[in-house]
């Protein structure tokens, strides 16, 4: 209560005592936050200010309804040149997709400034989205290295979540993929971050799930203010304060696991044998020392892998149930990969098709719409002889992957397209769905592309196996899903339903993680 009390005090000693002097301020505040916005250029603008617009809010506001149009509109109009665009993110220029290769291990494009800018992470309450250099160096380091012992945990998890989400009933039934394939990707991953306990704890899944909805759509209604009186505005916003509450409450439920593991280190098990722990917190342990903040990166860790995974898993399945050959075609390639070859990190690679099927659904709907999200730090003088000056924020937009001059078809779905690239020299190397290049970057380019893009295509890859052999499903007649676009953001459609029943699978999968 101090706290509003003080805010009630300043409101009426600021406001209400000096109404003229207080409008005087805001009227000074908004022209600087204009002048401030204003950046002089040669390039052309695609969505101008209208003269004596004063704020960027309806440019803003229709750039989130009709990003998708306008993007193509923008590389429609201006081919191969850079131009700048008013976003969600700010005013950025939007550079042409071959640029990607010539910055993507450019030290003076920084990645963290925007991301944790954009991501509001500034901001009390959007801490798990801050960029974090110490994920990258977890992330590949520890969690990539142990891919090959991790393919066994992660498919007996996903056995027994499976059954628990997908359910046994031998009828048709309607499940809602968005909410039922995130419970599933969860607690498979969950199993790698923190072991078998906090897996099969319902109150950490649906807590630290319900942080990273919030987060997400708080941040949208944040963007609808100026960005330099966002840490203010925040405080009186109570979706905000649900935010905060939402974080307090995974501290909750994590903070005595981890005061637990804490204690147990250094004691034995019942063969005498030390407790040796191999999860996520311990490696973020060894990296920062005891005393980092453990339950933020836990949180972190759940918005980067589980929701972006199941969000792809998703979009492959309704893929997949809306071209049955391509479907039968993964099946019989599991069968035959899983009968010969075992489940391991090596036959997950040889699930050729599925590796392809899995490429075209992220082609075709990447998570973003703006790709290569940097600020730069020097002036950078492109081969173009285009100059990207120093605190500009430039994007590559995705668009192009949907455009003639790249792909054949390109917005036919076609879920052999990278099988049969990988089949043809000189363009099998950027075929994997593990693969970066400028002409797909669903997972990034260069040196900040996504680091936990290893993990996540096993972790799909073993998820659909489970599932491809245990379910067959289809959308309901006459139900076509439509992605989600919200500014930068193009998601899965949530409002997917999709109709699923067992079937007898080929291979018992438990026998082959034994």
């Amino acid at each position: 209560m101090p706290f509003f009390t003080g805010l009630l005090a300043i409101y009426h000693s600021l406001i209400l005592d000096n109404p003229v002097q207080t409008l005087s301020t805001i009227v000074v505040l908004a022209a600087a936050y204009w002048l401030a916005t204003l950046q002089p250029s040669d390039l052309p603008e695609l969505n101008p200010a209208k003269p004596f617009e004063f704020t960027n809010r309806r440019r803003v506001h229709e750039f989130v309804e009709n990003s998708k149009s306008l993007l193509a509109r923008g590389r429609e109009l201006h081919g191969h040149e850079p131009y700048r665009l008013m976003s969600e993110w700010g005013s950025l220029i939007v550079l042409p997709p071959e640029c990607a290769d010539e910055l993507r291990n450019d030290p003076r494009m920084d990645f963290e400034t925007p991301t944790t800018d954009d991501s509001h992470g500034y901001i009390p309450g959007f801490d798990a989205l801050n960029a974090d250099p110490n994920l990258t160096k977890v992330v590949t380091k520890y969690l990539t290295k142990a891919l090959n012992k991790l393919t066994a945990p992660i498919s007996h998890e996903a056995s027994i979540a499976m059954k628990a989400v997908l359910g046994d009933d031998p009828d048709w039934r309607e499940i809602y993929p968005a909410r039922d394939l995130l419970q599933l990707v969860a607690r498979m991953s969950t199993r790698v971050f923190l072991g078998e306990e906090m897996c099969n704890n319902q109150d950490w899944i649906q807590t630290s799930s319900q942080y990273a909805a919030l987060a997400f759509g708080v941040g949208d209604k944040l963007r609808i203010y100026p960005r330099m009186i966002r840490p203010i505005v925040h405080w009186f916003m109570p979706s905000c304060w649900e935010l905060r509450r939402s974080l307090r409450r995974c501290r909750q439920i994590l903070t005595p696991y981890i005061h637990k593991r804490k204690s147990l280190k250094g004691t034995t098990d019942e063969q005498g044998k030390p407790l040796m722990f191999d999860d996520s917190i311990e490696w973020f342990e060894r990296e920062l020392g005891p005393n980092h903040d453990a339950v933020l990166k836990q949180v972190t860790l759940s918005i980067v892998a589980i929701h972006t995974t199941s969000d792809l898993l998703l979009q492959a399945m309704s893929d997949l149930a809306q071209n049955p050959k391509v479907l039968q075609a993964v099946r019989e390639e599991v069968v035959r990969v899983l009968s010969t070859e075992g489940l391991s990190k090596v036959s997950l690679h040889s699930l050729k098709l599925m590796d392809s099927a899995l490429k075209e659904s992220q082609r075709l709907r990447p998570t973003l719409l703006g790709s290569f999200r940097r600020q730069a730090t020097n002036d950078i003088k492109l081969k173009s002889g285009f100059v990207i000056k120093k605190g500009t924020r430039v994007v590559i937009d995705s668009t192009h992957m949907w455009n003639p001059e790249y792909y054949t078809d390109p917005l036919q779905y076609d879920g052999y397209r990278y099988f049969n690239k990988r089949q043809t020299p000189g363009e099998d190397k950027n075929a994997l769905l593990v693969s970066t290049s400028a002409n797909h970057m669903g997972f990034g380019h260069g040196v900040h592309a996504c680091p936990g893009r290893f993990f996540a295509s096993n972790e799909i890859k073993i998820a659909l196996c489970h599932i491809i052999l245990n379910y067959e499903w289809r959308l309901p007649d006459g139900f076509k899903p439509q992605p989600l676009n919200i500014g930068m953001t193009y998601l899965a459609d949530p409002n997917t339903r999709m109709l699923i029943r067992p079937r007898k699978a080929e291979i018992d999968m438990a026998s082959l993680t034994v």
